[in-house]
């Protein structure tokens, strides 16, 4: 049910509230009590979907942005794989947002987009994140987070366990978080990269080769495949 609907029943209730209260002989003060907190709730569930929806947007324009810049690359031998969609029995799907596999290696890429704070009076600036190694520290009233870091490096084990699997040798898989529009400090070093887009470039041909022109193509076709829809996939 989408806010348009539940805006709807929010209306709806209150009318057959106000008819019942006029227009029966029950207590209009329990028929309106009634109708005013079913009225309220369906307008709070209203609210709570413009919310997502709005942070469902900000969502995919960050992994767009993020999209652009890899697909941008003039890295020689170097592909980028976009929404790579994980279905494993007895778990619930889920996607890693970009794969990167170049002779410097292989980049599991996640992607966050966040809202900046406003007004922010602390001595952080408020465009400004700070990865200090363990979480990411954002400006005052936003608290720290170590979401991304984790859902980086599981989705960076995965991918490593199911490649290795796949070539009979170890593959390793490097992950990297990424803050669109942000200005991102690193004052720590952990098994995570945490950077924003425009440094994405400069970390991916930073890397010495580690794989060679045969690996790169073996990798990149495994993530071809695993890239296709199966359209006979139970949804």
């Amino acid at each position: 049910m989408d806010y348009t609907m539940r805006f709807m029943m929010a209306v709806l209730f209150g009318m057959l509230a106000w008819a019942l209260a006029a227009f029966t002989k029950l207590s209009p003060f329990v028929i309106l009590a009634l109708g005013f907190a079913a009225t309220t709730w369906f307008v709070v569930l209203a609210l709570r979907s413009i919310l997502s929806m709005a942070n469902y947007r900000l969502g995919l324009l960050g992994e767009q942005v993020v999209g652009q810049v890899l697909d941008q690359l003039a890295l020689p031998r170097t592909r980028a794989f976009h929404d790579l969609e994980i279905r494993e029995p007895g778990k619930k799907p889920w996607n890693i947002d970009h794969v990167v596999v170049g002779p410097g290696g292989v980049f599991v890429i996640e992607t966050k987009a966040r809202r900046k704070p406003k007004g922010n009076s602390g001595p952080q600036k408020g465009h400004q994140l700070i990865f200090d190694g363990q979480q990411i520290i954002f400006p005052a009233p936003m608290k720290p987070d170590r979401h991304g870091l984790e859902q980086a490096q599981r989705n960076a084990d995965w991918l490593a366990a199911k490649l290795s699997a796949l070539n009979g040798e170890s593959v390793a898989v490097a992950p990297v978080l990424v803050f669109p529009g942000w200005w991102v400090e690193a004052k720590g070093k952990g098994t995570v990269s945490v950077l924003n887009a425009k440094q994405l470039p400069s970390l991916l041909s930073g890397r010495k080769a580690i794989l060679s022109d045969r690996a790169v193509r073996a990798i990149s076709n495994q993530l071809d495949g695993m890239c296709r829809i199966d359209l006979s996939a139970p949804a």
